[in-house]
């Protein structure tokens, strides 16, 4: 079950106090990473004996920089035999970051998609095509567990091949695309080529990520495809999909104040 209904409808006074409890959990647990022991001792903050948010102050910020310099492992608290995935950033400005995952975060991560798709509208009865790369990047196999889970039928089909997708769509009725915006404006294209009006497919909804977009781009989407568009947000270093989503309102990115701990987080 990936709703956890106490929480959810949890008094702010007792949910701050689970967020605290889970806060000086993850900080004990960085601090067996060599990486944040060393950064820690430096200005003398110690986890064992933190007391208020205040005292964070004197913790500096994780950098893109320390990631690329803890490649590939110095970050990591899990043992080997507990870690179970690799994800990694393209390396494209530099040095590639990577994450790691065990049993735990996988389970962790594809319940926050899992709520994130359910805000959206989707449910067990419906088809959900992710249109994303698979493989490195977190986008794919994210949505791809989270949608599992919530029980939708997925078509993990992956990028490209776009009269191939609009036939997938066709055939078995796909009613949520997980899809880049540039993307989903091609394929609009290739419809409009077809002489199929993008309209006709029926969608429920498209997800879109992986890259900026405008409130005009997403606008001009929901026009052509007559259909709404949904934001999603997330990062590498803090799992990836799932951090931060829309709902059925489509008005602002709601983000998941309450993350379980984390076996291998920092």
């Amino acid at each position: 079950m990936f709703f956890e209904p106490e929480i959810e409808t949890m008094p702010r006074k007792e949910l701050e106090k689970l967020q605290w409890e889970r806060l000086t959990k993850t900080l004990k647990k960085a601090y067996q990473s060599p990486f944040y022991k060393k950064r820690m001792d430096s200005v003398s903050f110690h986890p064992e004996k933190i007391q208020t948010l205040e005292e964070f102050k004197t913790l500096p910020f994780t950098t893109k920089d320390d990631l690329r310099a803890s490649y590939p492992y110095e970050m990591v608290v899990a043992s080997r035999e507990e870690v179970v995935r690799l994800h990694s950033s393209s390396g494209t400005t530099g040095q590639a970051t990577v994450i790691f995952f065990t049993a735990h975060d996988l389970k962790e991560w594809t319940n926050l998609v899992s709520r994130s798709l359910y805000m959206i509208g989707m449910r067990k009865s419906d088809i959900f095509q992710n249109m994303m790369s698979y493989g490195l990047f977190t986008g794919g196999l994210g949505f791809h567990y989270g949608a599992e889970n919530l029980g939708a039928l997925v078509i993990p089909v992956g990028g490209g091949n776009t009269k191939k997708q609009i036939s997938l769509i066709k055939d078995f009725s796909s009613n949520f695309l997980h899809i880049t915006p540039s993307y989903a404006l091609h394929v609009a294209d290739v419809l409009e080529s077809m002489k199929l009006k993008p309209s006709s497919l029926g969608l429920k909804g498209l997800v879109v990520g992986a890259e900026p977009h405008s409130e005009a781009t997403r606008k001009k989407l929901e026009e052509i495809y007559q259909a709404p568009v949904f934001n999603s947000f997330g990062l590498s270093e803090m799992n990836g999909p799932g951090v931060g989503f829309e709902c059925h309102l489509r008005q602002d990115i709601h983000m998941k104040e309450y993350y379980s701990h984390l076996d291998h987080k920092f």
